[in-house]
Formats: C-alpha cells, sequence, structure tokens
C-alpha cells in the first residue's frame, strides 16, 4: 500500500534510501560522493521533517504492514529528489506505483508539463523503464554523478 510517510516513520524511510544508495550507486561514486551524498541525506531528513510538518514536502513509501519497501520524494512538486526500492523487492513494480502516488500529486496540484530527476548511472534504465529519457548529458557535482533525465505529462 502506497501513503504518505509521516514523521514516526521518516527515520526508517531515510534508512532504507541509505541501504540501497550503499548497495547499488555508491560503486559509481569517488569517496567524496560518497560524503555529499550522506550529507544530502541528513540535509534531506532535516527538510523533511519541517516539511512534513508544515505541508510544504512530501514523500510516499510502499508499505507492506508496517515496513517501508519503497521510497519517493519530490522537492518543487516537479522533481524526484529521491526513489529508492529495497532490494528483496526490485522488478515487482513498486518504483512504478509510487511514481503513479507523484504523477496524481502533480494532477490535483493542477498538473505539469514535466516530471523531471537527477538519475545516478546505476538507475537511468530503471527511469527509461519508466518513461523517462535523457534531458542532458552526464554530470557530476561535488562528486555525485547523475544524468538529467524528464518525463513528459
Amino acid at each position: 500500500m502506497i501513503k504518505e510517510v509521516m514523521l514516526q516513520d521518516l527515520e526508517q524511510a531515510i534508512g532504507l534510501v541509505n541501504r540501497v544508495f550503499g548497495e547499488f550507486v555508491a560503486a559509481d561514486y569517488s569517496e567524496e560522493g560518497k560524503a555529499a551524498f550522506e550529507t544530502y541525506l541528513q540535509n534531506k531528513y532535516t527538510e523533511l521533517s519541517q516539511g512534513i510538518s508544515s505541508g510544504k514536502k512530501k514523500m510516499w513509501g510502499y508499505y507492506q504492514e508496517e515496513a517501508i519497501l519503497g521510497v519517493i520524494a519530490t522537492r518543487d512538486v516537479s522533481h524526484i529528489s529521491l526513489l529508492f526500492v529495497d532490494k528483496r523487492h526490485h522488478g515487482k513494480g513498486i518504483a512504478g506505483q509510487l511514481l503513479g502516488a507523484v504523477l496524481k500529486e502533480l494532477e490535483n496540484a493542477g498538473g505539469a508539463a514535466r516530471i523531471t530527476v537527477n538519475s545516478s548511472p546505476y538507475a537511468v534504465e530503471i527511469y527509461e523503464r519508466l518513461g523517462f529519457a535523457r534531458a542532458g548529458e552526464r554530470q557530476e557535482k561535488d562528486g555525485i554523478l547523475f544524468i538529467p533525465m524528464s518525463k513528459n505529462l
């Protein structure tokens, strides 16, 4: 079941992101990039804590009972800032369902022409299967590698 992540589940959600990052994404990153992502995630935790409380930021989780198996978060409504799924549940359509929740939110908020993401090299094929296309060349910022991608709505 997909639902918004509430404050009491935020630590579990960020823990999932950190674990999946280490298992799949970190191998492509330099030490600088790994440290930058760790800092980003710490800042994201703070940002989401404040944003969830005020209603300005949202994160959705794919829950199985009380366990979170996947998460998606956005910034500025139409940019995916996090999308991670537990490795035991890859290939089960969870990422697509999470994206669907975001697209429904976009529709409810008045729509947008497109949704964007800065994909890790690892996730490019996953985003392509979800209907995203490359919107630029591979880039690096503070050791974090990413490929800009977008999906027209």
